[in-house]
């Protein structure tokens, strides 16, 4: 009897007890015409987007309604399709923020939405988030680098109009456009710089937050590794901390141990690579020493790289000390071998016969192709993303100073 009046009473007292609350999302679009539709909250996961949530929308309001164990980045899904199978343009948006256990509202014009397609001349404005403190402090870090990431838009704007379409235009090569791009990514490059301080800033300051942990996150999961290993365990120790004995942390130790090997500086990693002859070799008796080098990553059925061979078969010719090899992912030997032909690629080539999916690869982090990377003349990783006026500027600063 004892028992069960303890019992009750326990019941009794975890009643009286505030509760964890959950996520309120209130969301109100306004708009001269705003179609029904559907809208979903979603999680990206390593391999798959999980959907937690979803609700009718009616009049442009939809509620939300929820738990989560943390604040994490989501995705809300505004799905206005009355078939599945229509084209998404125009029809599905798309808005990422950090959730968090709170009231929140997101309230947009419905007409600027951002849309999963970009549209030349079509007005896009984010909604605005208001409840998440997470948000605000994401909204925070991107007021302060919004003057830079203005300023690399302008830029590619610029790459676009008075470098890549007048060099495509000018198929009989009347005008040098080398000096223009290097220009322009040497402008492009101090605002990627700046950019890149100001995100560091932000970590150090807010070590314990996870938009922090996300930034750090970014800068280590490029498809090159930009830092030295030195750099690498610096800004891990930001915010180790904070995060000590967490999956969080124990995710960003993984994704250190794979970059790490590929840091500025480190010596290149020996692989095995199939020559045009069909022979297994080692990528060591393909590299010069003494030179600088470049390890240009392609396939055949890669529109950019293709692009680049022409301006690769430039460089070939006018710098003699530089040595350039070409490994290429392509799954298919007869697929490579008639690439290697049509292009009149004359320096050295290789390929890695598993193919982008393969294990080799993975030992170099590649998840796509062109990846270019430059090692010093004791093969030592030294520049990342050489690719057009990137590789111009680094060749004429290297040989013609």
């Amino acid at each position: 009897m004892k028992k069960l009046c303890l019992l009750a009473a326990l019941a009794t007292l975890a009643a009286c007890q505030p509760q964890e609350k959950g996520y309120t999302i209130e969301g109100t679009l306004t708009g001269d015409s705003i179609p029904e539709g559907k809208v979903y909250l979603q999680k990206q996961l390593p391999f798959e987007v999980m959907r937690i949530d979803s609700a009718v929308m009616e009049h442009g309001k939809f509620r939300l309604q929820g738990q989560i164990n943390q604040p994490e980045m989501y995705t809300l899904y505004i799905d206005t399709r009355t078939n599945p199978q229509e084209s998404p343009r125009g029809k599905v948006f798309v808005t990422n923020f950090y959730l968090e256990n709170s009231p929140i509202t997101i309230e947009g014009e419905f007409d600027c939405l951002p849309s999963i397609y970009w549209t030349p001349d079509r007005k896009v404005i984010p909604p605005v988030i208001k409840g998440s403190a997470t948000q605000d402090l994401y909204q925070q870090l991107l007021t302060t680098l919004k003057p830079y990431s203005d300023s690399l838009q302008a830029i590619d704007r610029q790459f676009l109009e008075e470098y890549t379409k007048p060099m495509m235009a000018d198929r009989e090569h009347k005008k040098d456009y080398t000096d223009i791009g290097i220009n322009l990514v040497t402008k492009q490059a101090d605002y990627q710089q700046q950019y890149i301080q100001k995100v560091k800033a932000f970590i150090q300051q807010n070590p314990s937050s996870v938009v922090a942990l996300d930034q750090l996150k970014a800068l280590f999961s490029g498809l090159t590794v930009n830092f030295n290993e030195k750099e690498i365990t610096e800004m891990k120790s930001w915010i180790t901390d904070a995060w000590q004995g967490t999956p969080q942390l124990a995710e960003l130790d993984s994704m250190v141990n794979v970059i790490t090997p590929l840091a500025l500086g480190n010596k290149y990693i020996d692989i095995d690579v199939e020559n045009p002859d069909g022979k297994s070799v080692k990528l060591a008796s393909l590299i010069p020493s003494g030179k600088y080098v470049l390890l240009d990553f392609w396939a055949s059925w890669c529109g950019p790289c293709r692009a680049e061979i022409p301006h690769l078969v430039k460089v070939n010719k006018q710098y003699k000390d530089f040595a350039i090899i070409s490994i290429s992912v392509d799954e298919k030997r007869e697929e490579w071998l008639k690439a290697l032909k049509e292009e009149n690629m004359s320096w050295t080539q290789a390929r890695i016969a598993d193919g982008i999916m393969g294990n080799t690869v993975k030992k170099y982090n590649i998840t796509a192709v062109p990846t270019c990377i430059v090692l010093d003349p004791e093969g030592r990783f030294y520049k990342v993303n050489m690719r057009g006026p990137a590789l111009d500027k680094f060749l004429k600063e290297t040989y013609q100073h």
